[in-house]
């Protein structure tokens, strides 16, 4: 009985002794780089080794050029972004670590986990097994640092202030803005009638429109990729076939298509109201033309992104 007792607690310091020694190896790499990156044996000692009382959150990608994941390196940003707030805040703690995976560094991790795609982002909580909410869910809540942070407060109860480096894109828009706003100014002297034409008040509102409706700000806070590339054909897909997320491609498309139907309408409403003239008649069936078949096309790519909806009209 002193003899099993004395294993069990020889045994026991001998893992609080690996345990330790894990931690501080996580400490003093993850202060390097805020991700780690884990190859088979580290993958074992950080993560399959047991007991742990730290979780990891670990990103399963594809960054070599040859594998042209473009998504991988728009994800890896963010990830990056999000492990460097965290390892270099005031709040950190040994508590939660951020690593990676590549696929050419470490396939048979890939295999293991069954994963067949790249990204993928999991949670390994530090007791327990892993659940369906440990899977990041990258398509309905977008790549960008702020989704992953909020996932990553939800598993495992740290909050995280994603920090980003100054970004001066918006200051330079804005000065070249404001420059072409007074050189038109000082071209068109005192006169200001322009601003009085309905027609630009008009084109613009149309402009504003267009582009809200197509999902501009849905996509401007998610952080979506332009298009997807499948690795295996090769295909681009310009649109996306669930209804929960869609590509930065596919809101110019629907923009377009919108606006092509509205110019339809306008068509027919500013036709000359002689309808014996040619013009007119152009006018008027062309404008038809135009809203018949891109109408067609946007109920198209809505049913391409609903299954069930039964619906079409050209197409």
């Amino acid at each position: 009985m002193i003899k099993r007792a004395f294993i069990i607690a020889f045994l026991a310091l001998v893992l609080s002794s690996s345990l330790e020694n894990r931690v501080e190896q996580l400490n003093e790499i993850s202060y390097r780089s805020p991700v780690v990156k884990l190859d088979d044996d580290k993958y074992k000692s950080f993560i399959r080794t047991m007991p742990r009382n730290y979780s990891i959150v670990v990103m399963f990608t594809a960054l070599s050029p040859n594998r042209n994941c473009k998504i991988c390196k728009e994800v890896h940003t963010e990830y990056t972004t999000l492990a460097r707030s965290h390892r270099y805040s005031r709040n950190f703690n040994s508590d939660l670590f951020f690593t990676m995976v590549d696929y050419d560094g470490g396939a048979s991790i890939f295999q293991r986990l069954k994963l067949t795609s790249a990204p993928v982002i999991l949670h390994f909580p530090a007791s327990g097994k892993r659940k369906k909410e440990d899977k990041f869910d990258l398509e309905r809540r977008g790549i960008n640092a702020e989704a992953v942070a909020k996932w990553v407060k939800d598993r495992t109860d740290i909050g995280i202030e994603v920090i980003r480096p100054p970004n001066y894109t918006n200051a330079i828009l804005l000065g070249v803005f404001l420059f072409a706003v007074s050189g038109t100014l000082l071209i068109k002297g005192n006169s200001l009638d322009f601003l009085y034409k309905w027609k630009y008040w008009a084109i613009t509102s149309m402009f504003i429109m267009f582009a809200m409706t197509s999902g501009q700000m849905w996509l401007h806070i998610r952080g979506a990729p332009f298009a997807h590339v499948d690795r295996n054909s090769g295909r681009t897909s310009f649109i996306h076939g669930g209804s929960n997320a869609m590509f930065v491609a596919e809101s110019y498309i629907i923009a377009i298509v919108n606006g092509v139907i509205a110019l339809g309408f306008i068509m027919m409403a500013d036709a000359p109201k002689d309808q014996t003239t040619l013009n007119s008649k152009y006018m008027s069936y062309g404008g038809l033309a135009l809203v018949v078949v891109f109408f067609s096309i946007l109920l198209a790519i809505f049913r391409m992104k609903h299954r069930a909806y039964p619906y079409s009209l050209l197409f």
